[in-house]
């Protein structure tokens, strides 16, 4: 069965702006920041999921302010009981 990544943002303590362009966290459906963007995210929200087995973050700040960041959960789900969940 195809394993999938999950991931929840346990905290999102970033400078925020409503469209995430001083602080964000980017989630790349792949191994590398040329796979497929999934979001740019700046607050917390729902679960995360990858295609595939792979998922690549990159955290980008201007510096301007320093926040509190962010920390994450991830975790490897076979995708039947993710499609059996929702």
């Amino acid at each position: 069965m195809l394993q999938v990544v999950s991931v929840t943002f346990n905290k999102m303590n970033l400078e925020y702006e409503s469209d995430c362009s001083y602080d964000n966290v980017s989630l790349y459906d792949g191994s590398n920041h040329n796979a497929p963007l999934l979001g740019e995210f700046c607050t917390s929200g729902s679960p995360i999921t990858s295609s595939g087995s792979s998922l690549f973050v990159v955290f980008k700040t201007d510096e301007s302010f320093n926040e509190g960041g962010f920390s994450l959960n991830w975790k490897f789900v076979s995708q039947g009981w993710l499609e059996w969940r929702m």
